[in-house]
C-alpha cells in the first residue's frame, strides 16, 4: 500500500518545465529555478497570484523575474507592469531591471520616467549603463530625457555610453550632435563620437562639418577611424569650414597627416589648389622642416604656387621653407 502511494505521488510530480506549467505547479517551477522555469512562472502569473508572489520574491536576488515580467508586459499583464515599475524605481535594482527590458520596443514608453529618474539617482555610482542604454534605444519618446541627461554633468558620461551602444536609436545620436558643446564635455562623449563616426555617415558628416575642433582632433589621432574614412572626413571638413577656423584646425589636421599621409596627400593638395579658405589650415598643419613631408608628393608639388602667390606672408614663408627643406625628397 505504501509503495503504491509513493508511486502515485511520483507519477503526479512534474517531469519537465512544460509539464509543471501545464499542471500549474508554482512550487516546482520556483524550486527548479531555471530561466525557462521562471519564464513559465511569468505566464502562470497572468492568472495565478501564487506565481506573482513567487516572482516578487525572486526579484530580490535575480534578473530572471524581470525578464519574465517584461514578457508579461508584452501580454498586457498588470502584475508585470507593477513589478517592472517597482524595480526601476529601486536604486538598488534599477540597473539590473533595465537590462531585462527592450529599449526599442514601444512598450517601454510608460517606464521611461522611472528609467531616467533612476539614472539620475545613480549618477554618482558606476553601474548606470543599462539605464542609459534604454533611454538611448527608445527613440523620439526619450529624446527630451536624453537631452536632460547629457546636460547634467553627473549623468553625461553614462548617457554618452548608452548612445555609443549598438542598440542606440538614431534619434539619440542626433541629440548628441545637436546639444550645446558643453553637453558633450566628457571623455565618454568624445569616445562615442569617434566610435560612431567609424560607421555612422551622419555622425561622420557632422564631425567633419560642425563638431568642435577638439572632437575632430581626437578623431584624427584615434585608430578607430581608418585612413580611408579620415580622407573623407578631412575632404569634407576643409570644404565646409571657413578661414575663421583655420587656427583651430591646424593641430587636428596635422594629426591626420601624421597618421595617414598617403590618404591625406590628395586632400591637402586639392585644398591648396582650390580652397583659399583652407590654405592657412593646410600650411599651418605642415612642419616645413620635417623629412616626413616628402611622403606628401602632391602637396609638395602644390606648395611652390603658394610660396609665390597671393597667400599671407606667413603662409608664403612656410610654403617656401617646406619646398626647400621638408619636400626635398619628394619625387
Amino acid at each position: 500500500m505504501a509503495l503504491g502511494a509513493a508511486l502515485a505521488i511520483g507519477a503526479c510530480k512534474p517531469s519537465s518545465v512544460g509539464d509543471a506549467e501545464a499542471k500549474g505547479d508554482v512550487a516546482w517551477l520556483d524550486t527548479e529555478g531555471s530561466p525557462a522555469a521562471v519564464e513559465a512562472l511569468g505566464r502562470l502569473a497572468d492568472t495565478n497570484p501564487a506565481a506573482v508572489t513567487a516572482l516578487q520574491e525572486r526579484s530580490k536576488f535575480g534578473v530572471e523575474a524581470y525578464i519574465a515580467a517584461w514578457g508579461g508586459v508584452k501580454r498586457g499583464a498588470k502584475w508585470a507592469s507593477d513589478l517592472l515599475h517597482a524595480g526601476l524605481q529601486d536604486p538598488a535594482r534599477a540597473n539590473d531591471v533595465a537590462s531585462a527590458v527592450e529599449g526599442r520596443d514601444p512598450l517601454i514608453v510608460p517606464f521611461l520616467p522611472d528609467v531616467e529618474a533612476s539614472l539620475s539617482r545613480l549618477a554618482a555610482g558606476v553601474a548606470t549603463s543599462s539605464l542609459a542604454g534604454v533611454l538611448a534605444a527608445a527613440g523620439p519618446p526619450s529624446h527630451d530625457a536624453v537631452v536632460r541627461r547629457l546636460a547634467d554633468k553627473t549623468t553625461r558620461g553614462a548617457m554618452c555610453g548608452g548612445i555609443a551602444s549598438p542598440n542606440a536609436d538614431a534619434d539619440a545620436r542626433m541629440a548628441l550632435r545637436n546639444v550645446p558643446s558643453s553637453s558633450r564635455d566628457d571623455a565618454s562623449c568624445l569616445g562615442a563620437v569617434v566610435m560612431l563616426a567609424a560607421s555612422d555617415d551622419a555622425m561622420m558628416r557632422w564631425l567633419a562639418q560642425v563638431a568642435e575642433p577638439g572632437l575632430l582632433g581626437a578623431a584624427s589621432k584615434s585608430g578607430t577611424l581608418d585612413c580611408v574614412r579620415m580622407h573623407r572626413i578631412w575632404a569634407d571638413a576643409l570644404a565646409a569650414r571657413d578661414s575663421t577656423q583655420a587656427a583651430a584646425l591646424t593641430v587636428p589636421l596635422s594629426s591626420a597627416v601624421k597618421r595617414c599621409p598617403a590618404q591625406m596627400d590628395g586632400v591637402l593638395a586639392d585644398a591648396l589648389k582650390s580652397r583659399p579658405d583652407a590654405q592657412a589650415a593646410v600650411i599651418g598643419a605642415l612642419d616645413p622642416f620635417s623629412p616626413d613631408d616628402s611622403q606628401l608628393k602632391a602637396t609638395c608639388a602644390a606648395l611652390p604656387a603658394i610660396a609665390t602667390g597671393h597667400a599671407s606672408p606667413i603662409a608664403k614663408e612656410r610654403a617656401a621653407d617646406a619646398v626647400a627643406h621638408g619636400c626635398k625628397g619628394a619625387q
